[in-house]
């Protein structure tokens, strides 16, 4: 239980339909606070405060690649002093993965 998770995920889709999906599938997982960055090409988004966390910071970077569009999530423990996730990184990557694939 890490105090962060990472999971890379393959879209057969164009960069513009795959960014349109990130969103949709952010909103859907009920992340705050969603804002595109353009130089990053990228997603920043953040959870709530839990009795198990002080919250995740999230972050999707997205990347055209030869055949559709790679997408890059990251949760993060908002406490750097935090040492234990209590599996909250890899459920918010489950949530949000389940939110793209539209199930």
């Amino acid at each position: 239980m890490a105090k962060s998770y990472s999971e890379v995920i393959q879209l057969n889709d164009s960069f513009e339909i795959a960014k349109q999906k990130v969103e949709e599938a952010l909103a859907k997982s009920r992340f705050k606070g969603s804002r595109w960055v353009e130089q990053q090409q990228a997603y920043y988004s953040e959870t709530a405060v839990t009795l198990w966390s002080w919250g995740e910071d999230i972050l999707v970077r997205i990347q055209k690649k030869d055949e559709g569009t790679e997408v890059q999530f990251s949760s993060t423990c908002k406490l750097a002093t935090q040492i234990i996730d209590w599996g909250k990184n890899k459920k918010n990557a489950t949530i949000f993965v389940s939110s793209l694939h539209g199930s």
